[in-house]
Parts: structure tokens; C-alpha cells; sequence
């Protein structure tokens, strides 16, 4: 008979193994090699069993499932790594750049909370928090939501009536170029949701201007 890998059984099925082929040794008085060989199991696999049956009794024979190494972080301190990454950039805590990395949520979480953290740790600390790397959009400083909501909610609507009054048709004027500024690289931001990078609306550029309509 082939011999079977325990490790590939679930949980409750070797349980109720390790119960039923304990318990044919220790009541029923059947040798333990007999006891695995009718399992197709290893005979050397029911001494563990055995010996767990001795110390603890038959509450050391049931299901247990490995938790795994505890989290070097808390629940509320992972919580708080989250609020430091969304809708914030790495300069507001002192760092030169911009951009979010691994490294840098490393060593923001050694100087605040004085817990060391791999790399890869950190990454799978972030995964865990939904936050994954991103494209930023970038957002210039001088520009103001309220102002550009209220032109289209009040301005615009009044040079539209203007402009079927007229016989007219509204173009808009489009820049389009080379600028000196690099491309902004990959950040962390909540999954699903593009984290916004603000940055300066001044830039050295060769345009290109063009006219577009509202449809494009």
C-alpha cells in the first residue's frame, strides 16, 4: 500500500485520524505500526500522537490550526500607518520626496513607533491595508476646486445661452507640450482609489496650442 503524506489531509480529517488510531492503541491494544498501516500512513507518525496523548490527553489529539507568527504591530498601530499614507505625501513628515515607497514607510514606523520592519514586511503590511502602488495624478497647487466648479455650475452656462443666442460656436484653448519636469513615478495609495500628488503649477515648457470644442 502507498503511504500517505498527513500534510495533505485538512485539519478536521486528521483530527479525527489521530483520535480513532490513538485510541485503537491505548484501548484496544493494537500495535501502533498495524494501527498506520491500515491508515497508509508512516508507522513513525502516531509516536508524536502518542506521546501529546500522555502529556495532555485526548484535547492535545484535536483540530488546531497554526496561527502564525504574531504581528509585530498592533491592530490600532497598523490603523494609524494607514491615516499617515492617505491623502498625504511623505514631505509632510519631513521626507524630501513626494512619493510614497516601502523604505520610507519603513523608516517612518521605526521613528515613531520604534518597531523594525523589513521591507518585505512592510509591503505585505500595506497589502494587507488595501494600499497598493500607484500613478498619481498630479494636482497644481494654484488650482481651486470651488472656483472651477462655480464656472461651470454659473460662467459656463451663461456663455452657452450667449453663444446659441449669436449663432456662435465656444472653442476652448488647449496646451499641449514638452515640459522640464520628469514624469511623476509610482506612489501608495488606498486600492482602487488614485492617490493625487500636489505640485508646483509653474513649469519651463514648448507648447503646442490647439482649439477644442465641448465635445472634445
Amino acid at each position: 500500500m502507498a503511504t500517505i503524506d498527513g500534510r495533505t489531509l485538512d485539519h478536521k480529517t486528521l483530527a479525527h485520524l489521530r483520535t480513532q488510531a490513538v485510541r485503537r492503541v491505548v484501548e484496544d491494544g493494537e500495535l501502533p505500526s498495524e494501527v498506520m498501516k491500515s491508515y497508509g500512513l508512516c508507522r513513525t507518525t502516531i509516536y508524536p500522537w502518542l506521546r501529546e496523548f500522555k502529556d495532555k490527553g485526548w484535547e492535545a489529539l484535536a483540530e488546531s490550526i497554526s496561527q502564525g507568527r504574531e504581528p509585530k504591530l498592533t491592530n490600532p498601530q497598523q490603523q494609524r500607518v494607514k491615516r499617515w499614507i492617505l491623502g498625504k505625501d511623505p514631505r509632510q513628515y519631513g521626507f524630501d520626496f513626494g512619493l510614497w515607497s516601502r523604505r520610507i514607510v519603513q523608516q517612518l514606523i521605526q521613528e515613531k513607533m520604534g518597531v523594525s520592519l523589513c521591507l518585505t514586511s512592510v509591503g505585505k503590511l500595506l497589502a494587507s491595508l488595501d494600499i497598493t502602488p500607484q500613478m498619481p495624478l498630479r494636482r497644481a497647487y494654484e488650482r481651486d476646486p470651488k472656483a472651477v466648479q462655480c464656472w461651470l455650475d454659473e460662467e459656463y452656462p451663461k456663455l452657452k445661452k450667449r453663444a446659441k443666442q449669436l449663432g456662435a460656436k465656444i472653442f476652448f484653448l488647449d496646451e499641449a507640450g514638452f515640459q522640464s519636469d520628469p514624469p511623476l513615478g509610482r506612489t501608495y495609495g488606498l486600492k482602487g482609489k488614485t492617490p493625487v500628488v500636489r505640485t508646483s503649477g509653474q513649469r519651463q515648457s514648448i507648447n503646442v496650442i490647439s482649439a477644442v470644442n465641448a465635445r472634445g
